[in-house]
């Protein structure tokens, strides 16, 4: 008997009249590691679709700051327990709602257990650490993986904020352009670290990531084939660099 992945009907896609579509994800295995702003978006948007597991990585405690920028709105007394809330069993109760393949690992990847990540068919990294970004991606080439990695640049200038969104693929096929694009270095000068209440880029960095997934999925015509996206937040240009077509 076939698995029902959604705890109720999707009538949104029938009503769309796109369900053969959404028969693409099906049989996907998904991993999310870093479940903070924009990770937790990730998942939001994965989760209203048919693939097989969505696993979730994330070794921290969900804190009031991240409750700014997270999807939806969690109750406050769920902030004030004694112990703690991981992240990772926070999105696990929510989105298994919906979802039947949700799969939280309350752990950070690491060099000793990523291993475990050679059997996914997409891997969306989401950490805001440079030097743990360039191992996780760096291992995931090395496994044949293809990933989608995110990231947020933000600078205070005057009175108002600046910054750049980037989205960043790494295939088996293609990946000769990542030494460009994610490095080991951290800059003290991004502002992100001390302004993280900013739900709407994280957001934003989160469904450009997404679309870029299923582009890659066929379920977007793909006319670019790009593997890296630059947003400009006060130009409003979008860059598509590193093409393949």
């Amino acid at each position: 008997m076939e698995r029902n992945i959604f705890k109720y009907p999707d009538t949104n896609s029938t009503r769309a009249k796109i369900e053969y579509l959404n028969r693409k994800f099906k049989d996907q295995k998904i991993a999310i590691i870093g479940m903070g702003g924009t990770g937790s978006y990730i998942l939001d948007q994965v989760s209203k679709t048919p693939v097989s597991e969505i696993h979730i990585y994330d070794g921290d405690f969900f804190q009031l700051h991240n409750a700014f920028r997270a999807p939806g709105a969690i109750a406050g007394e769920r902030l004030e327990v004694p112990e703690g809330l991981k992240k990772v069993q926070y999105y696990y109760e929510v989105y298994s709602n919906m979802h039947n393949g949700i799969v939280p690992h309350n752990k950070y990847v690491t060099p000793e257990n990523i291993i475990v990540l050679k059997g996914f068919d997409y891997v969306f990294v989401s950490v805001d650490k440079n030097l743990v970004r360039y191992m996780i991606t760096q291992k995931l080439i090395e496994m044949g993986v293809t990933f989608i990695d995110v990231g947020l640049g933000v600078n205070m200038l005057d009175d108002s904020l600046i910054g750049t969104l980037r989205v960043t693929t790494g295939t088996s096929t293609k990946h000769d352009h990542l030494g460009n694009r994610i490095g080991a270095e951290e800059f003290d000068e991004n502002d992100y670290a001390t302004n993280i209440q900013i739900a709407d880029l994280n957001c934003l960095n989160a469904v450009q990531a997404v679309i870029k997934w299923k582009k890659m999925s066929g379920f977007y015509q793909d006319l670019k084939a790009e593997h890296n996206i630059l947003y400009f937040i006060n130009t409003n240009k979008t860059m598509n660099e590193d093409n393949t077509l």
